[in-house]
């Protein structure tokens, strides 16, 4: 139930976004300056953005009680109390008191009428998506590093291009009926122009995203995260023909203009290939128009279903690691007379602990805060605010006795160097023996070995 009330809240998050920054983009940019036909319109985008900011608002309480019920380990009362520990020591914690703190900025910008204050509030929208940006997968790799300045253009280009589509559909084509032909032309000749240049930027930094995410081709339908994100492309491919069909049949005939060039032979083309005709009969352009663009929509939110699944969801470069389960080793065997003359071990001895189960280990380093000083390259945590070593690659350089050792009495072996040791040469990290019970630091080291 917690796992989809995730998915529920990301997606309430993300369409409400788009809502957000598509109003401002259809504000600022595709209603026609001066109009007075455009005065409703705009009434209504004022309230749209209002809702939109008071849904984010809600949206990001829910996600911080989720989360800080994931890394407490408890129920809703133990969330509660996890709070504060996470807005102040995480970095989650921060972003999202950023996030907040434009959130409640945006409640008056949304409703201003003046175009300096709106575009204020459209700058202070960016923001809110940037924090998406670093509070996702992306982040993973620090708040500044090419994959979360690529994911962002990615969450901005979505929003405008997916925005402007609920507000089309919501606002302008119920109004757009009382316009001059002209005018209405005019306003989704600019989206369009618009929409176009955003699909060139989702693509790009979305092949970038995929190549980050996507240890293969295969991972497409090896893999959970890879199959969601198949089914995503799928509907952003659809998306893209009924806009293409938009731009390629109906607004040549409401008076935009012809599209001319090789992408309209081309869609022509496979027009004429799948449906057997390139045209639309012009007394249903209208019509036509409103439920392309209605249809669009509901494509977008769909989109946006998928990215919140994928949110939630251990990236496909990482999968492997949740699956890992370590191999059972062959015994020593040996007579007690030879046990007691090697000196009361066999030789080459080394200390290995029973195999844990990897999931539930995950699920004791969340509880135990563990990625607060460490850091784990590709896991959904908050990127960590500590001085511990990066834990990404610990499975390939430790076994699995030196991991337990290490969590139970970590001055057993002091690494030196910034990160490890403090001020009194001793090991900065404290000891779980009293703190864990042995089930639990079973899988603690099964789930570090998996890394």
């Amino acid at each position: 139930m917690t796992l989809i009330a995730s998915w529920l809240v990301r997606w309430i998050g993300f369409v409400a976004l788009a809502g957000l920054v598509g109003g401002f983009v259809v504000d600022l940019f595709i209603l026609p300056a001066g109009a007075p036909e455009t005065a409703v319109t705009r009434r209504r985008l004022r309230s749209l953005r209002v809702g939109c900011t008071t849904l984010l608002l809600l949206a990001a309480g829910g996600d911080l009680w989720l989360r800080a019920g994931t890394m407490s380990g408890g129920g809703p009362g133990a969330a509660v109390q996890a709070v504060p520990s996470i807005l102040t020591r995480t970095h989650y914690g921060s972003v999202w008191i950023v996030r907040g703190a434009g959130l409640l900025a945006l409640l008056p910008l949304s409703r201003a009428s003046s175009r300096g204050l709106r575009g204020l509030g459209a700058l202070v929208a960016l923001g809110v998506a940037l924090t998406v940006s670093l509070t996702g997968h992306a982040g993973d790799w620090g708040d500044v590093s090419p994959t979360a300045g690529i994911d962002w253009i990615h969450v901005v280009a979505a929003t405008t291009w997916t925005g402007g589509l609920f507000v089309l559909a919501a606002l302008m084509l119920r109004d757009g009926p009382r316009w001059p032909i002209a005018l209405l032309a005019d306003a989704m000749r600019r989206f369009s122009g618009l929409a176009a240049w955003c699909l060139l930027a989702v693509v790009l930094s979305g092949a970038y995203a995929s190549w980050v995410q996507l240890p293969s081709v295969a991972a497409l339908w090896q893999t959970v995260y890879g199959r969601v994100l198949a089914a995503k492309l799928l509907l952003v491919l659809s998306l893209v023909w009924w806009g293409a069909v938009n731009r390629y049949t109906v607004l040549p005939g409401l008076g935009a203009g012809r599209a001319s060039g090789v992408l309209e032979r081309l869609f022509r083309i496979g027009r004429l290939a799948l449906t057997g005709s390139s045209r639309v009969p012009h007394p249903a352009l209208s019509s036509r128009l409103a439920a392309y663009v209605t249809r669009e929509a509901a494509l977008a939110m769909l989109v946006f279903g998928c990215t919140a699944v994928l949110g939630e969801s251990t990236p496909a470069r990482h999968a492997g690691h949740l699956e890992h389960r370590s191999a059972p080793e062959e015994p020593v065997r040996i007579t007690m007379a030879d046990l007691h003359a090697s000196g009361g071990v066999p030789r080459g001895w080394s200390f290995t602990p029973p195999a844990g189960d990897v999931a539930r280990g995950r699920q004791v380093f969340v509880r135990s805060g563990c990625f607060a000083c460490h850091a784990v390259a590709g896991e959904s945590f908050p990127p960590a605010s500590g001085v511990g070593p990066d834990l990404t690659e610990a499975g390939e350089h430790h076994p699995a006795g030196y991991l337990l050792e290490s969590v139970i009495n970590p001055n057993a072996v002091i690494v030196q160097g910034p990160g490890h040791t403090g001020p009194d040469g001793l090991s900065i990290m404290p000891s779980y023996a009293d703190r864990l019970a042995v089930q639990e630091l079973l899988d603690l080291v099964a789930y570090l070995r998996a890394l």
